[in-house]
Order: structure tokens, then C-alpha cells, then sequence
């Protein structure tokens, strides 16, 4: 791989064996470290879920028993760990003695935050693609079963997916929602910045 793949696969490959090795050499020689990756990454949970439990707000007030999962915390926190050790690995780059990337904190904030978003949405973003397929069936479907529904009350439609759907299938409804008001912003910014001269 080349490009910014290949130096992400890079860093991760570091990574990975890294703790792999000292995980190796604390059970084979009973070594205790100051600090285990367990405690870093108990570390960084304390540290980042309470950014994505405010993230998750909109969604506890839609569904007051929604509970998010454990590895889905933990895969948010360890895709802002990782977009960390990036930013950290470019800042050191320096062209004539001069730092060339990410010169000022608030960039490299700016980054990690960005990164860690980006990485982590794009492990979901097969699942985000099959729901945004789905979702215009099971409304489609809405409509056909409950005569009572038009096609123009999307609240009242999306009330009956998600009551139909229950609680595994409201993550990839909302997820669908995301996905098709992302689009239609990116669309509309595009068509105000053609119209623009």
C-alpha cells in the first residue's frame, strides 16, 4: 500500500506488535509494568467517552433504553488513540529544521478529532451503505401495510419503522437518517458554492 493508507497501516502494525511483544515478554518472564495496556486504555475510555456520551444524547431522548456497547466505546477510543499517535508521528517531520505539519495545537486538536471520527466511520461504513438501502424499503413497506400513513408524514412513517424494527434495528435507521441528511448538505453546499461566482 502507498500513500496515506500505507502510512496508517504502518502505524498500526507498530502499534499492534508493540503491544503484542510487551504482552508477550510480561507473560513469559512475569515482568509487571508500571503501566499495562489495559490501564492505557482504561486511561483514554475515562478520558473520551464523555465526548461521545454527549454525541449519544440526541439519541437517548429519541430511545430512553438505549444502551451503547462496550466495543463500540472502545473502538471510538481506540480510533482517537491511533489518529493520535498519527498526528504525533507527522508533527515530528521537519523540512530545514522547521516543523511542517500541524505547526499549532489547536490544528493538531483539530486533527486527532477529525482522524479519529474519519477512522472510525469508516469501519462502519458498510453498514451505514446497506441501511441507507434498506431504509426506503422498510418506509415503502410503512406506507403498503398501514393505509393510514401518506407518504408526506415522515415522522409518523419513521415512528412505525422504528416501532417495527425494534431496538436492533433502530442504530441502523438512525445511522440511514445520518447518512441521507449528510448527503443532502454536502449536495446543498455544492449547488450554493456553484451558484456562488
Amino acid at each position: 500500500m502507498t500513500g496515506f493508507l500505507g502510512k496508517l497501516w504502518n502505524i498500526l502494525g507498530i502499534t499492534l506488535s508493540a503491544s503484542s511483544i510487551v504482552s508477550l515478554i510480561q507473560m513469559g518472564f512475569d515482568i509487571p509494568l508500571a503501566l499495562s495496556p489495559e490501564a492505557i486504555l482504561n486511561f483514554y475510555r475515562e478520558l473520551i467517552q464523555p465526548i461521545f456520551q454527549l454525541l449519544y444524547k440526541p439519541l437517548t431522548w429519541l430511545f430512553n433504553d438505549l444502551t451503547v456497547p462496550n466495543w463500540l466505546m472502545d473502538a471510538q477510543t481506540l480510533s482517537l488513540v491511533i489518529s493520535g499517535i498519527y498526528i504525533r508521528a507527522k508533527s515530528v517531520q521537519r523540512v530545514d529544521g522547521e516543523q511542517i505539519h500541524y505547526q499549532s495545537m489547536l490544528s493538531k486538536i483539530v486533527s486527532i478529532g477529525l482522524l479519529g471520527f474519519t477512522l472510525f466511520g469508516l469501519l462502519f461504513l458498510p453498514f451505514v451503505l446497506i441501511s441507507m438501502i434498506m431504509l426506503p424499503v422498510y418506509y415503502v413497506n410503512q406506507l403498503r401495510w398501514n393505509k393510514h400513513l401518506k407518504w408526506y408524514q415522515f415522522q409518523n412513517v419513521l415512528k412505525s419503522v422504528y416501532s417495527a424494527s425494534g431496538n436492533a434495528g433502530a442504530l441502523f435507521n438512525t445511522s440511514a437518517i445520518y447518512a441521507y441528511l449528510s448527503l443532502f448538505i454536502v449536495v446543498l453546499f455544492y449547488l450554493w458554492n456553484s451558484i456562488i461566482p
